[in-house]
């Protein structure tokens, strides 16, 4: 079956000035090309892309590539586990707009490297409550293994071309400025703080029940896993 002509509608707030698109019509889809910078959705939705990086290409007869949403596509195209269609009906849906596979599937193959995406190193403790807990009172410590893991994930990057071998070096840098930084920040804040464990030993010398020192001992012997683990 042929694809239906759309006929884009005459809205002001898209097309004419410099406000955010609203999209008024619930019926008609309008061309994805025409939403400007800021446009606002129909409806609020939430993505869980935030921080992700990866090398992008420009290309200037691509609509995606000269559109101020091409990030936002990307996103969502992720979002949709790497579907063309998908993506597709989420712009139908949030902005009413019409996209079709083959600009979608024309524009991640070829104007952007979405097989190594770069994650902030935080991500990998998401939904991990059981093991952030362990980093209680230790949260510059977690935040500074996160820096880590993303420094390790920017070095695994494959960069041939040069404008890609310059990024990766840049981003490197700036996490490596981001790790001295927190670790810098880290020390500060901890120095001149009570050592614990001279703390629980004094306190265990000056017990005289022998079953209150087990428990010290224990309690002192749990600290050390938890901060070790």
């Amino acid at each position: 079956m042929p694809e239906e002509n759309i006929i884009e509608p005459t809205i002001d707030n898209i097309i004419l000035d410099n406000s955010a698109a609203i999209v008024t019509n619930n019926q008609e889809l309008v061309l994805f090309s025409t939403l400007r910078a800021g446009a606002t959705p129909v409806e609020p939705y939430k993505l869980n892309t935030s921080g992700i990086d990866y090398d992008v290409f420009y290309e200037p007869k691509c609509a995606i590539c000269n559109s101020p949403l091409r990030t936002l596509v990307e996103h969502v195209f992720i979002e949709c586990n790497k579907k063309a269609n998908s993506t597709v009906k989420w712009f139908a849906k949030y902005y009413r707009a019409k996209l079709n596979w083959t600009q979608i599937t024309n524009h991640m193959n070829d104007h952007c490297n979405l097989n190594h995406i770069v994650h902030p190193g935080i991500l990998d403790y998401e939904d991990e409550e059981e093991y952030i807990s362990k980093w209680k009172y230790r949260e510059y410590d977690l935040a500074i293994r996160a820096i880590m893991t993303e420094i390790n994930d920017v070095r695994g990057i494959q960069a041939r071309v040069p404008d890609a071998i310059v990024k990766r070096s840049v981003q490197i840098e700036k996490l490596t400025k981001r790790l001295a930084d927190l670790t810098q920040l880290r020390d500060k804040n901890t120095m001149g703080l009570p050592n614990v464990f001279q703390a629980l030993y004094e306190l265990h010398d000056m017990m005289h029940c022998e079953e209150d020192k087990r428990i010290v001992r224990e309690k002192a012997r749990a600290l050390k896993e938890l901060i070790s683990s």
